[in-house]
C-alpha cells in the first residue's frame, strides 16, 4: 500500500510542476505586470516619452481570430535562441530579409500586455504571426488569403475563410474594397463581386496589428522599434 501511495503522489508531482510553474505563476506575474517607461540614461533607443510596450494588439479583431481557431495552427512566440542557433528567427520582426543582418527578439511577457488571453498557438502548422504586421504590407494581400489562400500560394495548406465574405451583384461601379478575382477560379461571374464583412475588417486588422519587437527597455534591440 505504501509503493502505491508514492507511486500516486508521484504522478500527482509530475502533473501538478508543470501545471503550477507553467500556467498558474505566470498568470499570477502576468496580473502585477505594468508598463515601463524607457529611459535614455540606460541606453534605450527611444524617447523616453514611450513606454514598453508600445502598442497593445486590435483586440476587437483579436476576438475574431480566436472564434475562427486560427490559434490551433499559427503561433505568436518567438522562443529564445538554443546554443547561439538564431539564424532561424531572422527575418522575424521589422527587418523583412532572409539573410538580416540581426535576429529579432526572443518573446516576453510584457508582450502580450494589455490582451486579456496571449495567442501563443499550439502548433506551427502555418507561420508564426508575432510580427505578422510587418510581412504583410498589403491589406488586400491579407483578405485574399483569407478568402482564397491558394490564389497565390498554391502550396498553402490554409483554409477558405469564405464566410467571412459575402458575394452580391454589383450596383453600379464595383466596390472599392472587393476582391480582385477577375481571371482566377474563385471569379463570383460578371456582375457579381465578393466583399469582406465586418468580421473580416477587423480579423485584418488584428493581423496588421502584430507588431510585437519593440526594444526591452534598458537593453540594446537587434530590430529598431517601430517609429510612431
Amino acid at each position: 500500500m505504501t509503493q502505491f501511495r508514492k507511486l500516486v503522489f508521484g504522478i500527482a508531482a509530475a502533473f501538478a510542476a508543470p501545471w503550477l510553474f507553467l500556467i498558474v505563476l505566470p498568470a499570477i506575474g502576468y496580473q502585477t505586470l505594468g508598463p515601463i517607461p524607457y529611459n535614455k540614461d540606460k541606453g534605450d533607443d527611444l524617447d523616453s516619452a514611450y513606454s514598453f510596450p508600445l502598442t497593445v494588439a486590435n483586440l476587437s479583431g483579436q476576438t475574431i481570430y480566436k472564434k475562427e481557431g486560427c490559434v490551433q495552427c499559427h503561433t505568436q512566440v518567438i522562443r529564445p535562441a538554443q546554443i547561439a542557433l538564431d539564424a532561424w528567427r531572422r527575418g522575424a520582426g521589422q527587418n523583412q530579409l532572409e539573410n538580416g543582418p540581426e535576429p529579432v527578439r526572443a518573446t516576453v511577457l510584457r508582450d502580450f500586455f494589455g490582451e486579456k488571453h496571449a495567442f501563443l498557438g499550439v502548433q506551427r502548422n502555418g507561420p508564426d504571426l508575432t510580427n505578422a504586421g510587418y510581412r504583410f504590407t498589403n491589406r488586400m494581400d491579407v483578405h485574399m488569403h483569407l478568402y482564397a489562400p491558394r490564389v497565390k500560394n498554391p502550396w498553402s495548406s490554409a483554409p477558405s475563410y469564405a464566410h467571412l465574405y459575402k458575394e452580391r451583384t454589383i450596383q453600379g461601379q464595383s466596390a472599392g474594397k472587393a476582391l480582385p478575382l477577375k481571371g482566377t477560379q474563385y471569379d463570383p461571374g460578371h456582375g457579381r463581386e465578393v466583399i469582406p464583412t465586418p468580421d473580416a475588417e477587423l480579423l485584418v486588422d488584428y493581423i496588421l496589428s502584430l507588431k510585437k519587437d519593440a526594444p526591452l527597455p534598458g537593453s540594446k534591440s537587434a530590430v529598431a522599434a517601430a517609429k510612431k
